[in-house]
């Protein structure tokens, strides 16, 4: 069983732990990291979420996310889960985005990475591919019909591509 700290909008703990996967009770909120993983070379990792993922199946996704455990900070939360879903060790990430919706505060952070390219190691029942794309190429996948990536806004923002794409985010 897998317990989460419960948080004001403003992102104070306060105080309450819910077993992941139950009801958020009103006014409180679960907080989740993601992290964007940009190689020294510029080119960004897109992990394709396992089919049988409750949202957004078979789709790219521009970070590896998920929940921040009790007792663990957000930015431990990311490099955990970049670990988990990539087996990319990163020591540190930059803060990137926050916002609150939905019961969840979201933290995305961004890891610069210098690893083999084909280190990435995929985590059953939650990955099933990869790839490294360069800006050029995610614009591409972006604007397919529909587009096989989904991105946060503020990670296009941050990559310089919000105003050239219509892409959904998450």
């Amino acid at each position: 069983m897998e317990y989460c700290d419960l948080y004001d909008r403003d992102g104070q703990p306060t105080g309450q732990v819910i077993v992941r996967g139950d009801a958020i009770p009103e006014g409180c909120y679960r907080m989740i990291a993601g992290v964007l993983c940009v190689h020294t070379d510029g080119s960004i990792l897109l992990m394709k979420r396992h089919p049988s993922k409750r949202t957004h199946p078979g789709l790219f996704e521009a970070s590896a996310s998920g929940s921040v455990m009790a007792g663990e900070t957000a930015q431990a939360a990311a490099v955990r889960e970049l670990r988990e879903e990539t087996g990319i060790h990163c020591k540190q990430v930059q803060p990137l985005y926050q916002e609150a919706g939905d019961g969840r505060l979201y933290r995305g952070f961004l890891a610069r990475v210098d690893c083999y390219k084909d280190s990435v190691r995929l985590q059953p029942g939650e990955t099933v591919d990869y790839r490294w794309v360069n800006r050029s190429e995610l614009m591409d996948l972006l604007q397919r019909k529909p587009s096989p990536v989904i991105i946060h806004p503020a990670i296009l923002d941050f990559l310089g591509l919000q105003q050239k794409t219509n892409a959904a985010g998450l």
